[in-house]
């Protein structure tokens, strides 16, 4: 949902396209994306 073109690469709040620039928003956004990076470490078994 967070990663970008770059694989392993992700992006949340203000530099994301699309953001509402709200601060709520983007700490939530926050925790999913950090959800998502351990997940991608994971996969690629550097976790």
């Amino acid at each position: 949902m967070f990663e970008t073109s770059r694989r392993g690469v992700f992006a949340v709040g203000d530099v994301r396209s699309g953001s509402v620039k709200r601060v709520a928003s983007a700490v939530g956004e926050g925790s999913v994306a950090i959800r998502q990076v351990h997940e991608f470490l994971e996969a690629e078994g550097r976790r």
